[in-house]
């Protein structure tokens, strides 16, 4: 009995593990952000650029950009709620 207990005190196992997904989360979520600010901003420049100047095609890119930062806004979000979850 008194063998069973000091072989059980002696026998630690040491299981050093690192975890390198917390490491690449806030990377990942910043590549995320950069790629919806970048959308975002091609909005605005299409905007701006559609009240300098008239664009022949503008009702087209302008739906194009819409879309753009719509389908950026949607993955940008279900990415960063899969990487926070994950």
């Amino acid at each position: 009995m008194e063998e069973e207990i000091l072989n059980e005190m002696f026998s630690t196992n040491l299981n050093l593990s690192f975890d390198f997904g917390g490491i690449f989360k806030l990377p990942l979520i910043l590549v995320l952000l950069g790629c919806l600010f970048y959308a975002f901003m091609l909005f605005l420049k299409l905007r701006i650029l559609k009240d300098t100047i008239d664009l022949e095609g503008s009702p087209k890119m302008r739906v194009l950009v819409f879309l753009n930062l719509l389908i950026s806004l949607i993955i940008s979000i279900v990415g960063i709620v899969i990487i926070v979850l994950g």
